[in-house]
């Protein structure tokens, strides 16, 4: 694929940006689909909520990684990262 025809391509929609959520928040597509992927979060307000919630929990879920044998302690501080990064378990 040229550059030009990789520039001729459609925009994607929000079906196929969600559906790449966890690879690109891996960095696991490659370069063109990555480009695709965050020029739609970039113009479109709905998925760029929806990724932003879903960093937030990869954040979170990192910052409590420890040896925590207990379930409930570790969701429990999952709950508060996402609490601390605004998100409430009203929404």
């Amino acid at each position: 694929m040229t550059l030009s025809t990789e520039l001729e391509r459609e925009p994607i929609d929000c079906r196929t940006a969600v559906k790449q959520l966890w690879d690109y928040l891996d960095r696991e597509l490659d370069a063109v689909r990555m480009a695709e992927v965050t020029a739609h979060v970039e113009r479109c307000a709905a998925c760029r909520e929806h990724f932003q919630f879903a960093l937030s929990f990869l954040r979170a879920l990192s910052a409590s990684r420890s040896d925590v044998p207990d379930a409930a302690a570790l969701r429990l501080r999952v709950v508060e990262a996402l609490k601390r990064e605004g998100f409430s378990s009203d929404a």
